[in-house]
């Protein structure tokens, strides 16, 4: 069976407070699981105009200067967050930074992916978090997206996860009972209809992994529930990590933007582990 325990975690960062924030997170799950960090800053180092017509040459060292001073502040930001003890590599790329991620979970065969976002919307959360949603949408890999509300410990006691039955979503869930064994985890089900709950439990037991159903808690909620009854359900339940399969519902990117806990997502892009068996089962209590 595949590892899912994480060996090489991929950290972008544009060397914001978030993305700070995001990789202490991630120091402290390499910590646990003795992984290797690979910190990433990726930028096309636009060179000012004043410079471009200057003599021939001078904008190629004027570049060099600036990817030399990424490197220096990279390798400066890199040992100011991450513990002492976990290994890590730096690496400053000269290129957009969705495509640069991209290629390097290609290149090195990073197998997790953690990011920060500012958890806001509008122009102010446009370069960081623009990015993090672009990569979740297409990653081969697993993303955790951290925002800066939620703790940096990287403790996972409860797990959260809205289903909606696709192979991204039982994925998102197998990823992040993974990286926290021992904990409780709620499946969270939307219906139209208080008398589907008899037939919705059986089907949502029967959706979970065996090896996960002892851990199980079932919930149903109002149809359509929106991304912020989500967020303010798993804040009520302190959860610790909300598992999202991005199979093509937009509205959970909302999700991402509001959580006050990291969100781990599986895109419909990524390659699947194993198929989620539905059997028969017994009834649960809803909400």
């Amino acid at each position: 069976m595949e590892s899912r325990v994480p060996r090489l975690i991929l950290v972008p960062t544009d060397f914001s407070a978030p993305a700070a924030h995001a990789l202490r997170y991630a120091s402290a799950l390499a910590e646990r699981f003795d992984a290797h960090l690979l910190v990433l800053y990726a930028d096309l180092f636009m060179v000012p105009v004043d410079f471009m017509a200057s003599a021939a040459g001078a904008f190629d060292v004027a570049r060099d200067a600036m990817i030399d001073k990424a490197q220096q502040q990279l390798l400066a930001h890199a040992e100011q967050c991450i513990g002492r003890g976990v290994p890590f590599d730096t690496r400053v790329l000269v290129n957009r930074a969705a495509e640069a991620i991209g290629d390097q979970v290609r290149e090195t065969g990073a197998d997790l992916i953690i990011m920060g976002t500012h958890g806001r919307t509008g122009v102010r959360r446009v370069l960081l978090g623009s990015v993090t949603e672009a990569v979740m949408r297409v990653a081969k890999v697993p993303v955790i997206a951290v925002n800066p509300r939620s703790a940096g410990h990287a403790k996972v006691e409860k797990i959260v996860c809205p289903v909606d039955y696709t192979p991204a979503c039982a994925d998102a869930l197998l990823r992040a009972a993974a990286l926290a064994p021992q904990a409780d985890i709620v499946l969270v089900r939307s219906v139209d209809r208080f008398g589907e709950c008899f037939d919705e439990l059986p089907r949502l037991r029967a959706w979970a992994p065996p090896e996960l159903v002892s851990r199980c808690e079932l919930k149903l909620m109002t149809a359509n529930a929106s991304a912020s009854e989500i967020v303010a359900f798993a804040k009520d339940l302190d959860a610790d990590l909300i598992a999202l399969g991005l199979a093509g519902d937009r509205s959970l990117v909302k999700i991402i933007q509001h959580s006050t806990c990291p969100v781990l997502t599986v895109s419909g892009a990524a390659p699947r582990t194993r198929p989620v068996e539905e059997r028969v089962s017994e009834p649960a209590v809803a909400v």
